[in-house]
């Protein structure tokens, strides 16, 4: 019994320039198919595996389905159509994300924060105290 690779269908149109909501209907439409076209071949008298070999001559080839896919620009995702615009948004887009990051970060972690600065201020208040004792005992010791 020979199951279709669908993840090998996924790569492919990722390859071609589909845009990931495209790729990720069309997978999940094709196993249901698949799994549709074994299920109509067992009810018409086939033994499983000879139904799973039918649904896959059924479907066809990836081949096929990658070319006339990547045949419609409207699938594509908008990178693949403007990719000299892609090289200038995505690193832009990184860049205004990246000093958002921590500020979220320290919003969604405020307690713990609050609790790590203030074991940091106790910290250094110990080592200060330690080390004026120390400077204090050297001066008049």
């Amino acid at each position: 019994m020979h199951k279709p690779e669908f993840r090998v269908l996924a790569e492919r149109l990722s390859d071609a320039g589909i845009a990931p909501r495209h790729v990720r209907r069309t997978v999940g439409e094709m196993r249901d198919h698949y799994e549709d076209l074994v299920e109509a071949g067992i009810e018409r008298g086939l033994r499983r595996d000879a139904a799973h070999e039918q649904a896959l001559r059924e479907l066809g080839q990836v081949d096929d389905l990658v070319q006339e896919m990547a045949a419609h620009p409207e699938l594509k995702s908008w990178a693949s159509r403007y990719p000299r615009t892609a090289i200038v948004v995505y690193p832009l887009a990184c860049l205004a994300a990246l000093p958002a990051v921590p500020v979220t970060v320290g919003v969604a972690n405020a307690s713990l924060l609050a609790r790590w600065g203030a074991s940091l201020v106790a910290a250094a208040l110990v080592t200060a105290g330690i080390l004026l004792v120390l400077q204090l005992s050297i001066l008049f010791g």
